[in-house]
């Protein structure tokens, strides 16, 4: 069994000026905030045991008792809140880590990454998906790829840590957290001899964990995922018009 920590906390909406909502993770898909279909997903999977919220609290209370949730104020950056989580938990267990901000994830993307994450014993998994599988699913959706050896790749979404090591990590973590939007970024932290290969392609899976793991001082681990909707956030106003079309059409069926 697992812990899971969705952050919801940050800086006020970003799009869709005429929205209402001060939080992102509040603005409306259909009949539901956006922080409710991720809730929704995560409830259904049956290795999360315990569930924490982190944002706004007076403005989320209202989820506690439908998902069975604890909430925890904001601390500021989005590591600050992780950072809030994980000390509320006092855990040694896994931790999964998700943003508010992907309403279309599904159980069984989560599920999935879970059980890849299973066959191993490492501090930090990390989900990244295919340029192929994000197209083929997506098609139109911009997104930032980085070119390797075994293809074209995007980062996802959540990410599934050994809170113990959290801590000692957080000058380095901080870095690639700012980053987190650009694969191509968070590459140039791990050393200009990087970049270069990444440019031309020479850079492969193993050589990534192994560099991570060597600056972090934790085992890290690549998770190769074929469900899109975990590299899919609300970032735009043309993201959050794809996730009402999707998810209202869903509704609609029901």
């Amino acid at each position: 069994m697992i812990d899971c920590v969705v952050l919801a906390g940050g800086p006020g909406v970003e799009m869709g000026a005429q929205e209402a909502a001060r939080n992102k993770a509040l603005l409306k898909i259909g009949r539901q905030a956006m922080v409710s279909y991720v809730l929704q997903s995560y409830r259904r999977v049956q290795e999360i045991e315990r569930m924490v919220l982190v944002g706004p609290v007076e403005e989320l209370n209202f989820l506690q008792a439908e998902y069975a949730l604890e909430t925890v104020p904001e601390s500021g950056s989005l590591l600050d809140n992780l950072l809030a989580a994980i000390r509320f938990l006092q855990t040694d267990k896994p931790v999964l880590i998700s943003t508010a901000d992907i309403p279309l994830v599904s159980p069984a993307a989560v599920e999935d990454f879970l059980h890849q994450c299973a066959s191993f014993e490492h501090d930090f998994y990390y989900p990244i998906v295919s340029r192929e599988d994000c197209e083929k699913k997506f098609p139109g959706m911009r997104r930032t790829y980085v070119s390797l050896q075994e293809g074209s790749f995007t980062g996802g979404n959540i990410f599934l840590v050994n809170p113990t090591k959290i801590e000692p990590a957080v000058p380095l973590l901080r870095k690639f957290m700012e980053h987190r939007k650009n694969p191509l970024k968070m590459v140039s932290l791990l050393g200009t001899g990087f970049v270069l290969r990444a440019l031309a392609k020479k850079i492969s899976i193993p050589s990534l964990e192994a560099r991570f793991s060597e600056l972090f001082q934790i085992s890290a681990r690549a998770i190769i995922s074929r469900y899109a909707e975990i590299s899919f956030d609300v970032d735009k106003d043309d993201d959050l018009l794809l996730a009402r079309q999707i998810l209202e059409s869903e509704q609609a069926q029901q």
